[in-house]
Formats: C-alpha cells, structure tokens, sequence
C-alpha cells in the first residue's frame, strides 16, 4: 500500500522530491517493473547506459547507479512515486539479475547483522558491572535535573527579559549539558524553548510557562520516590531515564483496530522523526508511535494515513495519551474513518482539562472531528465554537481549498492555546497537511 506521503516522508529535500516529480513517468524511463516485495526501473539519463534503479518496499532501500550522493536519489523518487500514480506502467514482472542481485547482497548483510545483535545477546550479562553502570548514569541524570533547576532561579533571578533569558545560545549551551549528563529527555525540553518559545509570537508568556514546567520537572523527579507508579514512569520518560523497549514490550498488548489519523515528520541534526496518533477503533484509545532514522538512511512509514491496522500495543506506563510501541506492522487495509472522537470544542477542551490534571506536563491532545475554516485565522466546529489555528498562509489556503469552507472530519492537536491539524479528509481520501519539507 505505497502511498505518496510514504515517499514524500523519506525525501533528502524539497529540491529532489521537485525532480523526482519531473521524472515520474513512464515516457521517461526505458522499462519499470514491480511485484510484491520490490519496484525496478531503467532511466533515462545524460549517461550513455541507462540508470538501474531499485526500491525494497518492505522498508523503503533504494539503491541508483546515477550519481547522486542523495539517498533516496531522484531517479528512486520517480520511480515510488509512479508506482503510486501509475501502477500500470509497472508491466515487467520479472526482476532482471541486477535486481535479484541486490536483494540477495541485501538479505545476507542483513542476516549478518541479526546474527551479530543475537551474539551480542547471548552473551552473558555481568551484573555487577551493569548495576555500576546504571548507578553512575543515575548519578549524571541527577547532576543535569539540580544544573537545570538552579539554571532556571538564576534566570528568574535575573528577569524573564534578560539578555541571558532571551538569548538562544543560553538554551543550546544548557541542551549540551543536558546531554553530557545522559538526560536527553531533559534536553530535548531545553531545545523546544530555544526553538519554538523564543520565536513565539507570546514569548513573554510562554517562556514563564515552559520555564515553571521545566522546574516543576525537575522538582518532581528529585522526589519520584513520593509519586505515584504511573506519575513517576512519566516523570523518568520526560527526563530521559524511561524504561527501555525490551521492558515496554512485556506489559500486556491492547489489541485494536487502529485508525492511521496524522502523523508530523521532523528533522534535526540528521535525525529524521515521524511521530504518528493512532485512534482504536474499538477502545476509541488514542497512542503515539515514534519511528526514527539517522540520515542518510530513510524513514519508511508501513501505515499510510486514513487507513487501518491490526495490531497490538505495548503502552508506556503514564497518564494518557502516551506513546505505544507495536507489537508488529499488522494487517494494513482501507476501512475508512471511525466516529470522531470529540462531538464538539466543548468536548475538547473538556478532556484536555482532564488530562491536564492527570499530566500537567501535557504538550498537547489530538482530536478527530469535523471542523471548517473561518476567516481570523480560526476553526469552527459544528456548533458554531472557533478555537485560534495555528497554521501559515499556504495551509489555510490548501485546507480552504479541499473543504470547500465546509465542515470537514480532520486530525488535529489542541495545545491549550491554537489548534494544530495534521491531515484531513477529502472525500474517500485522508490528506497529511504536515511535512518537514518546505
């Protein structure tokens, strides 16, 4: 079930994904071919021989004999993007041997590494020196937590519109600190105010209230042996000291049919994250799924948005909504949209209170429902109600555009100020609206 905002979500830049547009057809290719499991294709180039282009579609590897230092290149770009367009040019069905060649290089050096990882695995585990592991890194976390702590008085000490307060390089030298401390929870927090509250256009407000959560973080953590079970699991998650993947996995599996609703792809230093909602169609639960990839390596997303997959879901301890890991990529298929989630904003801002009061380290809720655009830069839903959009010009001319200024179901999230919306539905088709390219 390629889709174009699975090739879209793994592009280098928009500059390639412009070119892989030009090249996506067939009159510019010398033969294409695909089955099940890959896409191949001979392209036209400046080069006297043709470029051999191949695609793995179960994550997404392309490999090009073009030149290209970008991975996916153009070439691979065109040829993903016409199996979503024009599937019928697709008419060889035969892998050619270079092709056949690939996938079996591939599958061995991926046989490698698994039986590299289960060596690694087998070997026995030295518990002595783990638990001194784990006590000096809980020794680094807790000298970030009090750094970041006093960190904060000296800057409130200073007033919220000092140089130092207002000034990026204060946070990013922090985020550095946070890291030499093995918090990266607590740093990632330190980069959200240098990258998003500083240019806030509220920043006066906004840089109290992220500066009182971080405090609130740290002096929560300082006594998470007083918490709650679930209080204190969010509470490490949020500093970096969570539980690991392997430990996730062990707690019982919520099996559900789950709706694909939005999904928001980001990039910093070479680090690509998609972050996708699900919504259960039967638990009507929500859960996040975080995927990652270091570049050059691509990010292939194995659900498409608006469709649904059965699966199950190990969750993260913590009030809800929390982040969920897969058991596995499930069954994939199109069963169209569930109910909404929220009738109405009354309803909205009614269980972001709750779960506020629940997490007050909330960032934000997702919602599905039917809302149309209104004039102000604001959204409406079917009662009459408007809620501030936060969004550019370019997508409240594409949203005007699929709605037609009519009420229209849509993903979104609420961050207590602005609404977010992250896909929409245009008729039997499930629109993303957010993109890391430009």
């Amino acid at each position: 079930m390629l889709t174009a905002d699975q090739v879209t979500a793994i592009v280098p830049d928009a500059a390639s994904l412009k070119a892989g547009r030009g090249l996506a057809t067939a009159r510019k290719w010398q033969s294409l071919g695909g089955d099940d499991e890959a896409l191949w294709g001979l392209a036209v180039g400046s080069g006297k021989n043709p470029y051999q282009t191949r695609v793995s579609l179960s994550d997404l590897a392309t490999k090009c004999s073009c030149p290209s230092r970008k991975f996916p290149c153009k070439h691979a770009i065109a040829l993903m993007l016409i199996a979503t367009g024009e599937p019928g040019s697709l008419s060889e069905k035969t892998r050619p041997d270079w092709v056949t060649e690939w996938f079996e290089s591939r599958a061995e050096r991926l046989e490698k590494s698994a039986a590299k990882k289960a060596g690694k695995a087998d070997k026995p585990v030295d518990e002595k020196a783990a638990a001194k592991r784990r006590e000096k890194k809980a020794g680094r976390i807790e000298e970030g937590v009090d750094l970041l702590r006093q960190t904060l008085l000296d800057l409130c000490r200073e007033g919220l519109a000092s140089p130092a307060a207002r000034d990026v390089s204060t946070w990013e030298n922090l985020q550095r600190r946070m890291i030499d401390c093995q918090a990266p929870g607590l740093a990632g927090a330190v980069r959200y105010v240098g990258d998003e509250v500083l240019r806030h256009a509220q920043v006066e407000s906004q840089l109290a209230f992220e500066m009182g959560r971080l405090f609130l973080l740290c002096r929560s953590y300082e006594r998470r042996d007083q918490l709650d079970e679930s209080t204190r699991a969010q509470v490490e998650e949020l500093v970096g000291d969570g539980r690991k993947s392997e430990d996730v996995k062990s707690r019982p599996a919520v099996e559900d049919q789950w709706f694909v609703a939005g999904r928001r792809m980001t990039e910093r230093d070479r680090l690509m994250t998609s972050m996708t909602w699900l919504l259960g169609r039967k638990s009507a639960r929500w859960a996040k799924v975080l995927r990652f990839a270091h570049l050059p390596s691509s990010l292939a997303e194995p659900w498409p948005l608006g469709s649904t997959v059965n699966t199950g879901l190990c969750f993260y301890p913590g009030p809800g909504p929390s982040r969920a890991l897969p058991m596995d990529d499930g069954q994939v298929k199109l069963d169209g949209v569930p109910t909404a989630s929220d009738e109405c904003f009354e309803a909205l801002l009614s269980r972001y209170a709750k779960a506020l009061t629940d997490n007050p380290f909330l960032r934000s809720l997702p919602f599905l429902m039917e809302l149309r655009p209104e004039l102000k830069g604001r959204l409406a839903d079917t009662h009459g109600k408007a809620l501030q959009w936060g969004s550019d010009p370019n997508e409240r001319l594409r949203v005007e555009a699929v709605t037609g200024g009519a009420a229209t179901l849509a993903c979104g999230e609420w961050d207590g100020s602005e609404i977010h919306l992250l896909a929409l539905a245009d008729g039997s088709n499930w629109v993303p609206l957010q993109s890391r390219l430009p």
